[in-house]
């Protein structure tokens, strides 16, 4: 099936988001939850999607939202680094305080972490949960939690705000703050697609409305003309002159400003008093007809505009937040401790340098990919989500991939400057000498060689190509095993090297395993991050 809006729409010349021939199914025998869809969405403006449970709605918003990649066909025009996400059920299970969350997501979409923390601390004021700041993420209420989830995607005033249900659970006030929210950013020239179950939300204003039925996407027009067709009243607050908005004004007796506008002229309406110096406040918007729910809240605009996204790559925002994310789970614990117990077994004081390296060496292999498989399921998918939507979803597998590969590195050479200084520098038999120099450096560069084959077993051997718990520890434990004894294998090359040294008394640099292991390990990262949007989340 191709159902298309009849006409592409266009905000100031520019194209909106295309829908070609999409289709997403979650796994190559499931069944299609969307197929050849061709949509041409307004750029600019509220689109609407209606539809019964299970017709998909949620899997169209991920792909628009750039949470998931398509099956089938593809989708343009979705502007690059400026969308944001709130899913439909935001996890509590991210060990951050409030404040420190919304930092790190803040400066995932390119804010500084200064001016992330400014904008945080704005909308937990207008939002009413200032004091929850500091009080971390599990400890919040379900209502709580989601108006959490609803400010970390309005941190950067995005281009695309999608929102799947994000009303669900917020208090009365808080949802006509979200209606006025919403208003602003599509006036603003930002495009909001939304999900909700009540079907007065946001009436009066104009959009784009697509029910979904199973196996169909079509535009509602009739809805979107009687919309169009309603009268709109707007009250609002300020100082200074009106300034000049369509429809006709009038000011009370309390200095309120009054304007009835047709519900066409609203978003003009609303965006003319926002932007006037000095900004007027927005405290009612509502349609002559009872459908309509007013907004006694002032508009959630920032009275200074911040400044722009800055251009440097999120990369490094990730990876803070990822490294930040292991390190408050205390989910590196158990891996540790099994490293450190395991080790002190194997290595006792004066034994052979290079003989106790290999050891340690031969160890990390599957403590890497143990680490990797802590850092790949420890952030829930919702959450995960929030952050693919800021940078894509292979993005965010790689920050947590290169977080495993850090942890990795850290230990190893711990381990590696542990062996080195209790081992005896000498050779199997005692009777030649081992340079403790060069030994050390060939262990460091063995322990490279097994953080980087572990980190390529995990990814491998974990989200998004296997996803069962059960099936996924298995995978690990042999294919790791496997990387160890096979021959020919990088790990048994650098291993097998510091074994036979601690025989001969020699120092052999693993060079060449070295660069194998880094080849191999590049190759599963991508395919990690290549299928990880095609074959859904982590969880």
């Amino acid at each position: 099936m191709r159902d298309t809006i009849g006409e592409q729409t266009e905000t100031a010349g520019r194209p909106g988001i295309g829908l070609d021939g999409v289709g997403r199914r979650y796994g190559p025998r499931a069944r299609w939850v969307l197929r050849d869809v061709t949509l041409d969405l307004p750029r600019g403006g509220l689109v609407r999607i209606e539809g019964a449970n299970g017709t998909g709605k949620s899997t169209l918003l991920r792909l628009i939202a750039g949470v998931d990649r398509p099956t089938a066909g593809r989708i343009t025009g979705r502007p690059a680094g400026s969308t944001a996400y709130v899913p439909e059920r935001f996890p509590a299970a991210l060990p951050f305080p409030v404040l420190r969350y919304l930092t790190h997501l803040g400066a995932v979409r390119g804010l500084s972490r200064e001016d992330a923390r400014e904008r945080a601390g704005y909308w937990l004021d207008l939002f009413g949960i200032a004091g929850y700041a500091r009080t971390p993420l599990d400890e919040l209420s379900k209502g709580t939690c989601q108006k959490v989830a609803v400010i970390q995607a309005l941190l950067a005033d995005p281009a695309l705000l999608v929102l799947d249900e994000a009303w669900t659970g917020l208090d009365h006030a808080s949802r006509a703050l979200l209606d006025t929210t919403v208003r602003a950013r599509a006036a603003a020239g930002g495009t909001v697609l939304f999900v909700d179950h009540d079907p007065r939300r946001l009436a009066g204003v104009p959009m784009t409305v697509l029910h979904m039925t199973p196996g169909s996407v079509t535009v509602a027009p009739r809805a979107a003309e009687r919309d169009a067709a309603a009268a709109v009243v707007i009250e609002a607050v300020g100082e200074g002159e009106v300034p000049a908005v369509p429809g006709t004004v009038s000011r009370e007796d309390d200095g309120t400003v009054r304007v009835v506008a047709g519900a066409g002229e609203s978003d003009r309406v609303l965006l003319g008093l926002v932007a006037a110096e000095p900004a007027w406040h927005v405290v009612s918007v509502r349609t002559q007809e009872p459908v309509v729910a007013a907004a006694a809240v002032t508009t959630p605009a920032p009275a200074v505009r911040p400044a722009p996204p800055s251009p440097r790559r999120p990369g490094r925002a990730v990876l803070a937040y990822q490294a930040d994310l292991l390190l408050r789970s205390h989910r590196w614990l158990a891996p540790l401790l099994f490293y450190g117990a395991v080790l002190a077994i194997g290595v006792s004081t004066g034994e052979p340098l290079l003989g106790s390296l290999g050891y340690e060496t031969a160890l990390l292999l599957p403590v890497a990919a143990w680490l990797v498989r802590v850092c790949v399921r420890g952030e829930p998918g919702a959450a995960r989500a929030c952050v693919a939507s800021a940078v894509g979803a292979g993005r965010a597998q790689l920050g947590a991939l290169a977080t495993a590969l850090g942890a990795s590195a850290v230990l190893g050479a711990a381990g590696t400057g542990l062996v080195v200084a209790i081992s005896g520098p000498h050779s199997d038999d005692l009777r030649r000498s081992v340079p403790v120099g060069p030994a050390a450096v060939a262990g460091l560069l063995a322990a490279a060689v097994s953080v980087l084959l572990g980190c390529a077993v995990g990814a491998l051997t974990n989200p998004p190509l296997v996803r069962g718990s059960g099936w996924s520890i298995l995978g690990t434990c042999l294919v790791a095993g496997a990387v160890l004894v096979a021959a020919g294998s990088p790990a048994n090359a650098a291993v097998g090297g510091l074994v036979t040294g601690s025989r001969t008394g020699t120092v052999h640099y693993p060079v060449l395993p070295l660069v194998a292991a880094a080849v191999l390990a590049a190759a599963a990262a991508w395919l990690s991050c290549r299928f990880v949007s095609r074959l859904g989340g982590t969880d």
